[in-house]
């Protein structure tokens, strides 16, 4: 069999539908063109990304990379996360090599110590000896799952909501309490939820700037934001739900969290079944998330709502060696 060239470039504007096109197929969080791009104003002046395309020499699109440094405008610490897809029809012809090289050397020029990446269960069998040859080993497993909302039954949502109403809790629209002061309970709330969510000690980041976590969410063009739901206690947000817009019409959960120190009242689950009833009006016809696969309470929670398990992703990482000095 003839090897295929390629010509491995950074893309451009007009290519990002069909490069996003290839991603979306192997990872569970979709992008569109929009989303994006206005991910990328969410990052820190002048930090470096790579956006790679590998083309055959009649215009196909047989490969991809990517590899940044932070995510929704939060700065990672000492580390890289990429990303490789290959088309099926170009495999074994070494191209997701050469890829995975240059999203390497990316992680090497930014000096940091670990490279992280995700693969489908399914996939990450196959490419394990190859992975593990490259110096990755597994890091965390994440279960996916996916829900119908007009089959979930809510009927006692109402009843559940007036008991933590009676407890001091208050659960809530977002868009109707929305203001600075809302806005800064929702930030300090959330970045709390962020680490406190299960995740390897060795994993850090630096918070986003209060701005740039704003404009992530009241400005992202995903965020289904009449469908964010906040628990409050007194003046203070302590839990929050929401749901981010699927390029193929389903939605998908942002974040649902509530703090350690508000939980086993039953708020997470309230919380989720408002952000249900809201999906279920909006004719919306599914509903995706993921969990890390040892988080056990939110994985009970989600049955009972309906989410029926699908693919596990696996988060891969490799510690870089360092780069010696010429």
């Amino acid at each position: 069999m003839t090897a295929t060239p390629f010509s491995i470039r950074p893309i451009k504007t007009e290519e990002l539908k069909p490069w996003l096109d290839l991603a979306n197929q192997y990872r569970h969080w979709q992008e569109d063109v929009e989303g994006f791009r206005f991910e990328e104003t969410l990052r820190p002046p002048g930090e470096p990304a790579l956006r790679l395309g590998a083309w055959t020499a009649d215009g196909e699109l047989a490969g991809m990379a990517e590899a940044t440094l932070s995510e929704d405008g939060a700065p990672f610490t000492d580390r890289a996360q990429g990303f490789v897809a290959v088309h099926p029809a170009y495999r074994r012809q070494g191209l997701g090599a050469r890829l995975a090289d240059d999203v390497e050397r990316f992680a090497a020029t930014a000096g940091v110590r670990w490279l992280e990446s995700e693969a489908r269960e399914a996939e990450f069998a196959a490419a394990q000896p190859w992975l593990r040859k490259r110096g990755f080993e597994e890091l965390e497993k994440y279960q996916t799952s996916r829900q119908r909302p007009a089959a979930v039954d809510l009927s006692r949502v109402d009843q559940l909501q007036s008991n933590l109403h009676n407890d001091g809790i208050e659960t809530i629209a977002l868009p109707a309490i929305d203001g600075e002061l809302a806005r800064q309970e929702l930030y300090r709330c959330n970045t709390v939820i962020w680490r406190d969510m299960p995740h390897e000690a060795h994993v850090e980041w630096r918070d986003p700037p209060y701005d740039t976590f704003t404009r992530s969410i009241f400005e992202r063009p995903a965020v289904l934001l009449d469908s964010f739901f906040v628990a409050r206690d007194g003046q203070h947000i302590v839990g929050l739900s929401y749901l981010l817009r699927r390029p193929d019409g389903d939605a998908e959960v942002g974040d649902t969290g509530v703090l350690s120190s508000h939980r086993r009242r039953g708020i997470a689950r309230v919380l989720k079944m408002l952000v249900t009833r809201w999906a279920a009006r909006q004719g919306i016809p599914f509903v995706h998330t993921d969990n890390r696969a040892d988080n056990a309470g939110m994985l009970a929670i989600n049955r009972e709502l309906g989410f029926q398990p699908g693919e596990v992703s696996v988060i891969l990482e490799k510690t870089m060696l360092p780069v010696t000095p010429i």
